[in-house]
């Protein structure tokens, strides 16, 4: 009889945090406990266990790795299909050939794939013990593991050191350039690593798991800057995970907020949405569902649907509130301040094509920008700001203007390049191409020298 579990993303979190700290590739025995994680959490039959455990979240990927099994170890070509994987997966046994083969796949008994019943009597104390030997036994077992727990623990610099360093590189991530902080970023993620090896303590490992999540989340930022969208979302996705095990739903939610940038971006605007829903269900009050929404108004945009990009800004407005714990305890990339409010707001309205609203947005949020101390202004948004008020001025046919919100934008230096500014050039000048004015062509021509020399053409070829 077939057996109903959880979907697969449950078992995909599950097998994300075992490989986090395993080897690459995972020991087989990692492997097992992955299965055997997912089977008591999912309740899916120990044959879907193991394959979900291996990655392959589809039983024509599972299929696909038996007949390479069979060609690689000269075992015959066989003709299984994904119909009878399935049937084997609702409890039919296979017979003893492919059994055979499913225990080479996996490496494995067929006790362990839930094909066989293990008989092996359960082992015996052979001798009574008494009852004073049974609670002193208790007793010093107790002792010896709260001493190794107390010894495995992490020391209070090394966890004070941690947050200090996310604090100073979330910070730091609005006014430098991306490539060198990338490195930075990997490196104290894996100190992290390190430290969630060597503790046992829950308290601990609950401000680690946090620590780790911001800091995927900020490599995710950074990934995306640099032209890696698919690592991003990775980064993302583990930001998210990390999130979802210590309950912190505002790290959650603004790891579903990365994602839905990383899908309008490349142009899948209704699964951001689907994302931005997904974060507002479980974001708290305040500054996480100010942006969520902020990036809901640009998916609306996107869509063609000028009622939905008006709602949602304004819905944004209405939902400041209490900061939170990373847009005001860490700030910096997990800040959202009135300023880039205002410039997703524009950048919304452009794409909407509000002309007039957009250049109003992008001068309120150029405003806010210049005011700001130095240390606070984001220069890649203030930067994005005035070429999206450059692109507004064209929809109005002020070249001139365009001309001069691009100036500060051209004196950036080319780490500080990032993807998403680059790709807004190139839109204006595709914008410029159908005018055939002297003024046009010369800011086309800035425009496209501007772009050959950017953050991501500067990573090493091995990056």
């Amino acid at each position: 009889m077939a057996r109903h579990g959880h979907d697969v993303e449950c078992a995909q979190r599950i097998r994300m945090l075992r490989l986090l700290q395993a080897t690459d590739p995972p020991p087989v025995a990692v492997l097992h406990a992955i299965a055997a994680e997912i089977g008591q959490c999912c309740g899916h039959h120990p044959l879907k266990c193991f394959r979900l455990a291996h990655g392959w979240n589809s039983a024509e990927k599972a299929v696909q790795a038996l007949h390479r099994l069979c060609e690689d170890q000269g075992l015959g070509a066989r003709g299984l299909t994904k119909r009878s994987w399935l049937d084997w997966e609702s409890g039919h046994r296979p017979g003893a050939d492919y059994l055979d083969l499913l225990c080479r796949l996996f490496r494995t008994s067929p006790v362990e794939l839930g094909f066989a019943t293990d008989y092996t009597p359960g082992v015996k104390t052979s001798v009574p013990a008494t009852e004073r030997e049974v609670i002193m036994s208790a007793a010093s077992e107790s002792s010896d593991h709260a001493a190794e727990i107390e010894a495995a623990a992490v020391g209070p610099n090394a966890l004070e050191q941690l947050s200090d360093d996310i604090i100073r590189l979330a910070r730091a991530y609005v006014h430098a350039p991306p490539l060198p902080l990338f490195g930075e970023l990997t490196r104290v993620r894996n100190r992290t690593y390190r430290l969630l090896e060597r503790t046992r303590n829950p308290r601990q490992q609950h401000k680690l798991y946090l620590a780790v999540g911001q800091l995927c989340g900020l490599l995710g930022s950074a990934s995306f800057d640099l032209g890696y969208p698919y690592a991003a979302a990775e980064q993302a996705r583990a930001a998210r995970v990390y999130g979802e095990v210590i309950g912190h739903n505002e790290l959650s939610a603004w790891a579903d907020g990365l994602l839905a940038c990383v899908e309008f971006w490349a142009g899948r605007p209704a699964q951001a949405l689907r994302l931005v829903e997904r974060g507002l269900a479980i974001a708290p009050a305040g500054t996480t569902r100010v942006r969520l929404l902020s990036i809901a108004a640009r998916a609306s945009a996107l869509l063609g649907d000028s009622d939905g990009t008006r709602n949602a800004i304004l819905a944004a407005r209405d939902a400041r509130g209490p900061q939170g714990e990373l847009h005001e305890g860490v700030g910096g990339e997990f800040g959202f301040d009135e300023a880039r409010e205002a410039f997703c707001a524009g950048s919304a309205y452009l794409n909407a094509g509000l002309a007039q609203e957009a250049e109003t947005e992008c001068e309120r949020a150029l405003s806010l920008y210049r005011a700001a101390p130095a240390e606070q202004r984001w220069y890649a948004a203030e930067a994005s700001a005035c070429v999206d008020l450059a692109a507004a001025r064209l929809l109005s046919g002020a070249i001139d203007g365009a001309a001069d919100a691009l100036s500060p934008v051209f004196a950036l230096q080319p780490d500080r390049r990032v993807e998403g500014l680059v790709k807004r050039m190139v839109h204006v000048c595709a914008s410029l191409a159908p005018i055939t004015s002297h003024e046009a062509g010369a800011l086309a021509e800035r425009i496209e020298v501007f772009s050959t020399e950017t953050a991501t053409r500067m990573l090493p070829t091995s990056f």
